[in-house]
C-alpha cells in the first residue's frame, strides 16, 4: 500500500519476464496469469511475491489456483514441463505472511472430507490455521506458505476433478501493530 505500487508490481513482473520461465504467462489490466505444471506455477508465483516484497511496504497479494475448467486450454504444452527452479539475480527473502484462503471443490457432493484434509495439511505445515467465515487464516513464512500450497494442490489434483483455491496474502500490515 504505497504510492509507487505500480513500480513494485511491474518491477516484480518484469524481473520474472527477464528469465526463462517454465510456465506460460499473460499480464492484463487486472492480473498476471501463470499456467503450467503445478509445481512450476507455485514456484513462479512465490518468486513474484518475493520480488515484490519490501521491508517497509504493506503488500497484499490476491491469488487463484485452479484446475479443471474445461475451457482452459491456453498453452497446454507447459503442463508437461520438467520441474524447474526460478533463478533470478535478486536475493529472495523469506518473510512473515498472513493469509486467508478458501478452497472450493466443484462437482463433488462429498467435498468436506477433502477440505478437512487440506486444512490438516496446513496444521502439519505449522501455519496455525484459524477458521473464519468462509475462509481459513494462516500465519507463517512465505516459504512455508507456498510449500503448503504445493502440498494442498497435489492432494487436490489426486482427489478432486475441479477445484479452486482463492487466497489473499498480507505482508507488513499496519493492522498487526494494534
Amino acid at each position: 500500500m504505497k504510492d509507487q505500487f505500480v513500480d513494485i508490481i511491474l518491477g516484480a513482473v518484469n524481473q520474472l519476464n527477464q528469465v526463462k520461465l517454465p510456465v506460460w504467462s499473460q499480464t492484463d489490466l487486472f492480473s498476471t496469469t501463470y499456467r503450467g505444471r503445478q509445481e512450476n506455477v507455485v514456484n513462479v508465483v512465490k518468486t513474484a511475491c518475493q520480488l515484490a516484497y519490501h521491508d517497509d511496504v504493506h503488500t497484499v497479494f490476491e491469488l487463484t489456483f485452479s484446475k479443471g475448467c474445461p475451457g482452459d486450454v491456453d498453452a497446454d504444452r507447459y503442463l508437461n514441463e520438467a520441474i524447474q527452479p526460478v533463478i533470478v539475480s535478486t536475493e529472495l527473502k523469506n518473510f512473515h505472511v498472513d493469509c486467508k484462503y478458501s478452497f472450493y471443490a466443484f462437482g463433488d457432493a462429498d467435498y468436506m472430507q477433502d477440505i478437512v484434509h487440506i486444512v490438516d495439511l496446513a496444521t502439519q505445515a505449522g501455519l496455525k490455521p484459524q477458521s473464519m467465515h468462509y475462509a481459513t487464516a494462516l500465519s507463517g513464512t512465505v516459504e512455508d506458505l507456498f510449500r503448503y500450497f504445493d502440498q494442498a494442490l497435489t492432494y487436490a489434483h489426486d482427489h478432486i476433478r475441479h477445484y479452486v483455491i482463492e487466497a489473499t496474502i498480507s505482508v507488513n500490515s499496519p493492522s498487526l501493530e494494534d
